[in-house]
């Protein structure tokens, strides 16, 4: 998964955990490591007075202090959501290496009847710097909505979709000779051995607040990930027959993953 697709993972577990009292949380920012190449983590609210400019207002400094927040206002937890947009021009899955591409993704922080909604813009920060260029991340409340959000798919499902569609791509990959056949084997060994060993990423939850599998499952979305821009899967192109089989299987996984992300970062909201 892309960088601000694990941040939104992380936050979501890291944010449950807080909400739930889990003892010796690790500090997030700036220790987490999807928020290594981020200068500042902020959250805001958009106010919008009657004569003058809308403006944004900072609520909290950190995602530590987002969570404290969060807790005042007793929050029951966090979810994190992900909507296809599919624009007409260019596929959810080719959007992916894209900053703000891949679909909407959201955190629903769920409150008493009601779920508020926050989103992340990413912002080079030291655009002059292009050796140690960093980013500003701002996540904004863009809606409240009455009612909670739906907890979609169960595991057994999300797992067998999953699975399903990482050994249909592997096979295509296998049979084109792709670069990237590794990549899904690996993912499909995390999720055989129920294993959380193979990635970059293994602080994107608090120790014992994921089942194994579901630690698996992140796992394996982030070998999975194949979905950037020059050199990635999303580049390469087939005629005829191979075309159609590749979109196929690259549309199935795209799917079956986003839905496996989630479904795994929100096993940590104690509902």
């Amino acid at each position: 998964m892309n960088g601000p697709i694990a941040q939104l993972v992380a936050t979501t577990c890291y944010g449950n955990a807080f909400l739930q009292h889990v003892p010796n949380i690790p500090r997030f920012f700036p220790d987490n490591s999807t928020c290594q190449f981020c200068e500042s983590i902020t959250f805001v609210e958009i106010k919008t007075p009657l004569i003058r400019k809308q403006r944004e207002v900072i609520i909290a400094d950190t995602p530590d202090d987002w969570f404290r927040y969060l807790k005042e206002r007793e929050a029951f937890g966090i979810r994190l959501i992900h909507q296809p947009q599919n624009h007409p021009e260019i596929s959810d899955r080719m959007s992916a290496g894209f900053v703000g591409g891949g679909g909407i993704w959201a955190l629903g922080v769920r409150l008493r009847g009601a779920t508020e909604y926050w989103m992340s813009r990413w912002e080079i920060f030291n655009q002059d710097d292009m050796e140690q260029q960093s980013w500003k991340v701002t996540y904004g409340r863009v809606g409240r909505q009455p009612g909670i959000i739906s907890p979609g798919l169960g595991k057994s499902a999300v797992r067998s979709d999953f699975i399903s569609s990482l050994l249909q791509i592997r096979a295509f990959s296998e049979k084109n000779n792709c670069d990237f056949t590794e990549f899904f084997s690996r993912a499909l060994k995390s999720l055989k051995e129920d294993s959380a060993e193979h990635e970059y990423h293994k602080d994107l939850w608090v120790a014992g607040t994921l089942s194994e599998s579901s630690q698996a499952i992140l796992d394996a979305a982030q070998s999975a990930w194949v979905f950037g821009g020059m050199g990635s899967w999303n580049d390469m192109m087939f005629e005829g027959d191979e075309e159609r089989e590749y979109e196929r299987v690259s549309e199935q996984l795209f799917s079956a993953l986003t839905g496996a992300i989630c479904f795994a970062a929100n096993e940590t909201d104690a509902e």
